[in-house]
This record gives structure tokens, C-alpha cells and sequence, in this order.
């Protein structure tokens, strides 16, 4: 399924408490992650053959094993990863709303964001 589909089969309420969660600060920031959803939702995907792939993963610095996908695959414009496809390793144990959770906290953080979201990026990050 293409990162746009995804992010088409949630309404932003079903994974926000997700966010919370995997961005402690995100629970004061709902109206900006939710403009950011809503802007995901409006753009043109540009189609790519790249992926955005959740496995097994290793914390280099403690050693912890976690389920997650490599920075490098949020790493373009929103258009671009709206396009990529989302795939997930039989053996990681998220569920779907999480994973669409932290590909929106993936997209926000890591992906080039449109002009456009240049304010509300700036309090999230900040």
C-alpha cells in the first residue's frame, strides 16, 4: 500500500493518541500535526519505486531491539513519500494504527515539508 493510501484509511483522531505516545511533546500539538495530516492528504503523490520498510531494528547506542523503519526511507519531499510503498516484515508486532502514526511523525520530522508548513514545523520542533 502507497503512504498516501495509508495515511486515506485513518481519520486523524484514530492515530493521534498514537502520537502522544511516541512524542510525548506531540500531546500539546495536536492542531499542528493535525494540519499536517490534512496537508498529506491534499497533495500529489509522485510515484516512486522506493520503500518505506518496517522491521526489526537496533538502537546503536543501547543495543535495544525496536520495530521501526530506517530514517533514510522519510528522507524527500512529501510528495515523494506519499508515493513510496509501505511495507511491514512479518515479524514486527505494531499494529496498523501505529505504524500510520509514526509514518506521519516520520514525515513531519524527517521528510521536506511544502513551504506552506514552514509555522507549524517550527513548533513542533522547537
Amino acid at each position: 500500500m502507497k503512504l498516501k493510501e495509508l495515511f486515506q484509511a485513518y481519520e486523524f483522531d484514530e492515530i493521534y493518541p498514537q502520537i502522544g505516545l511516541m512524542f510525548p511533546k506531540g500531546r500539546h500539538l495536536r492542531a499542528q500535526f493535525c494540519n499536517a495530516y490534512n496537508l498529506l492528504l491534499e497533495l500529489k503523490p509522485v510515484m516512486s519505486k522506493k520503500q518505506i520498510r518496517y522491521q526489526l531494528m537496533e538502537d546503536p547506542d543501547s543495543n535495544e531491539m525496536f520495530f521501526g523503519a530506517d530514517d533514510r526511507d522519510f528522507n524527500g519531499p512529501w510528495e515523494v513519500l506519499l508515493g513510496k510503498e509501505v511495507k511491514k516484515d512479518p515479524k514486527v508486532d505494531l499494529t496498523s494504527e501505529e505504524m500510520v502514526a509514526n509514518c506521519l511523525l516520520n514525515t513531519v520530522l524527517i521528510g521536506r515539508h511544502p513551504r506552506s508548513f514552514e509555522k507549524d514545523y517550527q513548533a513542533i520542533v522547537k
